[in-house]
This record gives structure tokens, sequence and C-alpha cells, in this order.
């Protein structure tokens, strides 16, 4: 019985060294690699036909932030009125962020955060939603709201990077019933897995690169996407 129970501390003492130790590894992965910058020659577009779009960090999470309408596209025809359960046409700016579904959709605050659900979302491939929110006016330029002005061209090359992460059924994108934490938000489902390696700030951090925009290598956390656009 003693030489069982010592076998099953020692497996445990083992287990718990190994997740101690991937920790620190990410940890300082992610400090490294989010410190080399990608498209470091990038400046923001001096063009009188630049577009807008907004980076914003709760410290946790980043969303990209973009214009309803522009000559490119209409949101609107991705992304109903109807879907909302009090928006309108007066919104000028509408978000997005991708991430675990699971997560998104049972912790509308982060006291709703639940052990299993973080640990599932942290360790083990998941399904994913986009999370989408209409704005009503630009906002404004704060440490966690970064304003970026990039050329049409690659503004088209962000829409195409948006809609491909978008699950479609017939043409459109499938949206999650009665879903969202306020009357100007809501769900679809959305394009591949979320993991710890390709989390929402990594998708974030891909959108930018995908158009020339300064981003990091690699960034899990917000502070490494935000430090390169300030």
């Amino acid at each position: 019985m003693l030489q069982w129970t010592l076998k099953l501390l020692t497996s445990l003492v083992w287990a718990l060294c190994t997740i101690v130790g991937l920790t620190v590894v990410f940890f300082v992965a992610g400090f490294l690699l989010s410190s080399i910058p990608v498209n470091s020659s990038f400046a923001q577009s001096a063009d009188e036909n630049a577009i807008e779009i907004f980076v914003t960090s709760n410290g946790v999470h980043t969303d990209l932030v973009i214009p309803v309408v522009t000559p490119y596209i209409d949101w609107r025809s991705k992304i109903p009125l109807h879907h909302f359960e009090n928006v309108d046409s007066t919104y000028a700016y509408v978000s997005f962020g991708w991430g675990d579904r699971r997560f998104y959709m049972q912790t509308p605050e982060w006291s709703d955060i639940t052990p299993e659900v973080a640990i599932t979302a942290a360790l083990w491939p998941t399904r994913t939603a986009m999370h989408v929110e209409y704005i009503q006016s630009a906002l404004a330029s704060t440490r966690r709201q970064i304003p970026v002005r990039i050329s049409p061209e690659q503004y088209q090359k962000l829409i195409k990077y948006i809609d491909s992460s978008f699950q479609e059924n017939e043409g459109n994108y499938m949206h999650i019933q009665d879903s969202g934490y306020t009357f100007k938000d809501t769900f679809y489902e959305a394009r591949g897995k979320f993991c710890i390696l390709k989390n929402c700030n990594s998708w974030v951090n891909s959108g930018l690169k995908s158009m020339g925009v300064k981003a990091a290598l690699w960034a899990p956390f917000p502070y490494a996407i935000m430090r390169h656009l300030r």
C-alpha cells in the first residue's frame, strides 16, 4: 500500500512539474516571439481614400473594429441587422472577435469563468465562434483603442481574412440563435480550432499581418499586438 501511494505521489509531482514547465515555456516563448516585429516598414496610409479601423483590447482579448459600409463591402449584407435585438442603420462600425465557442458563450463576465471551461479552452483544440458587435460611432483613440489607417487594397485583404473565418451555409454566415450579451452583439459559427497556440489574440495578429500592418511574429497576449501599433 505504501509503495502504491509513493508511486501515485511521484506521478502527481511529475504531472505538476510538467504543467508548470510547459506554462513557463509558453510565457517565455510568447514574450520572446511577440517582441519580434513583422511588417516593420508599415506606415499608416495618408491616402484620401484610406480606411480607419481600430484594434481594441480589454486586457485579455483583442478585437478588430471596422466600418460597416465602405465602397468595398456593406457588412449588413453578411451580418443582417435583424440578428440583433436593437441595432439600426445608424451604427457605423462593427467589431469582430474570434475565440473558443464555449468560453465565449458561457462567460459573459470574467466572474463567470469556471476552471473546467478555462482548462478545456487552454489544453484542447475546441470549436470556435465569431463574436460580432455593432458600434454606434468611431472609437476614441486610447491605449486600448488604437486607430490604424490602411489603404483600400489592405482593407480588401482584411475583408477576405475576416470572411474566411466564418462558417457558411448556402452563402450565409451561420448565426447562433439567441446568443450575445447585449442588444447589439451576437455570435456566429467560426472556422478553425481554438487552442493555446492559436487563440483570440493570435487571430487578430494574423489579420494584421495578412494585410501588411506592423504586428508581432506571434501574439498570444494583447500587449504583444498593441505595443507594435502604438
